[in-house]
């Protein structure tokens, strides 16, 4: 037999824990906003990224994308960045098709490699939103992953692997995301 004291505890818990997440994410985007680029930076100003995002989802399956995010630099090496993904799961066509959003505020740490080149370690925590989808259920993530980066004139080219651990209330799953795009 259910414990009613039991469930409410839970629920408690549950609340607290999301309460928790929502507030580190608005301290990580005060934070990304607050802190001003000293002169030496090389990205002296808050950067746009534009790009095509695929996501495998262990729970869900393979999905296209969008993806934007804005980086802000903190000092010649480090950035920090917020984005987030528009994924719509719709190879099983339009009546079963899904949708999840994936945000994510990211540490960026940039090598240099040549005047034109660059490899980046990305890090940070998020959040896995699935749209219109009865099997899978929001949860947070935290996020580890690598790019090349390709400067043109004005803007630059990117490619990235972000590999995310979503952490659900039962168990865990995973994102695999392959993306290319624009950084303006």
């Amino acid at each position: 037999m259910l414990n009613p004291h039991r469930i409410t505890k839970f629920a408690t818990a549950t609340m607290h824990t999301r309460r928790w997440t929502y507030t580190g994410i608005l301290l990580a985007i005060v934070l990304m906003f607050s802190t001003a680029p000293t002169d030496a930076t090389a990205q002296n100003q808050p950067r746009l990224g534009v790009g095509f995002n695929t996501l495998i989802s262990t729970e869900d399956g393979f999905g296209p994308g969008v993806r934007f995010r804005v980086s802000s630099p903190i000092n010649r090496d480090l950035s920090i960045a917020l984005g987030s993904a528009f994924t719509g799961y719709i190879l099983g066509g339009r009546d079963e098709a899904s949708y999840a959003l994936d945000p994510q505020i990211s540490l960026i740490v940039t090598r240099t490699d040549t005047p034109t080149q660059g490899t980046y370690f990305m890090g940070g925590f998020g959040a896995y939103l699935p749209i219109q989808t009865e099997e899978s259920t929001a949860a947070p993530t935290i996020h580890l992953g690598a790019g090349r980066v390709w400067l043109l004139q004005d803007t630059s080219l990117y490619a990235e692997f972000n590999p995310s651990l979503v952490i659900g209330e039962d168990a865990t799953s995973g994102l695999f995301s392959l993306r290319f795009g624009v950084i303006f």
